[in-house]
């Protein structure tokens, strides 16, 4: 859904709030995270939020300012929030491929599953965004089909529907995948084998 423009004041007005309080607000995120260009980063997004919220900007310059250092607040905070995150995420990640038995490291088997990886990611492209992702969240971020469906604000019956069809659309194309590979590699080493001789 397309965002109304604000009115020609109310755009006014907000160019004046953060022309006079972009350097504190800099300060203000500085001060709080490891960083300059985290800050900078943090600074777009509170201005992006400005922006959005724009209609709703105190019209005082004391209730603006209180008003931009509350959403900078807002913002720091869901940026420690998702820096948390992933913070446990790299945690457990680590812990994962510290326990995980150790795959076979040899030239083919590297190629053989970079070449799989790579074929699966081309056959997802093939499915729609929604039930694409519906298939990152359960198979690559292990939520179960009702927490992505959740996740995706979709009916659970419907996640369900589209993950079987999903799974049946990719295992039919990567078998053909697979079929085309094998043809190719016996081509080649036909064809390696002929010039050999």
């Amino acid at each position: 859904m397309r965002r109304r423009p604000l009115p020609q004041e109310i755009q006014g007005w907000i160019e004046i709030v953060v022309a006079d309080n972009a350097d504190d607000l800099l300060r203000y995120f500085r001060r709080r995270v490891n960083e300059p260009e985290e800050a900078a980063d943090l600074l777009g997004r509170l201005f992006l939020a400005l922006w959005e919220k724009g209609g709703r900007v105190p019209t005082t310059d004391e209730g603006a300012r209180m008003w931009c250092f509350g959403i900078a607040r807002n913002v720091l905070r869901e940026h420690r929030r998702k820096a948390t995150k992933a913070i446990g995420l790299a945690n457990a990640l680590r812990d994962h491929i510290r326990d995980a038995p150790q795959p076979d490291n040899s030239a083919d088997a590297s190629a053989e599953k970079m070449m799989r990886a790579g074929e699966l990611r081309r056959v997802m492209k093939l499915l729609d965004e929604r039930t694409r992702e519906l298939l990152m969240l359960i198979y690559w971020d292990n939520f179960s089909i009702a927490d992505a469906a959740r996740l995706l604000s979709i009916n659970e019956s419907t996640a369900r529907t589209r993950h079987g069809r999903a799974l049946r659309r990719l295992e039919a194309t990567l078998q053909y995948e697979e079929q085309r590979i094998v043809a190719q590699r016996d081509f080649r080493r036909a064809t390696v084998a002929d010039t050999t001789q």
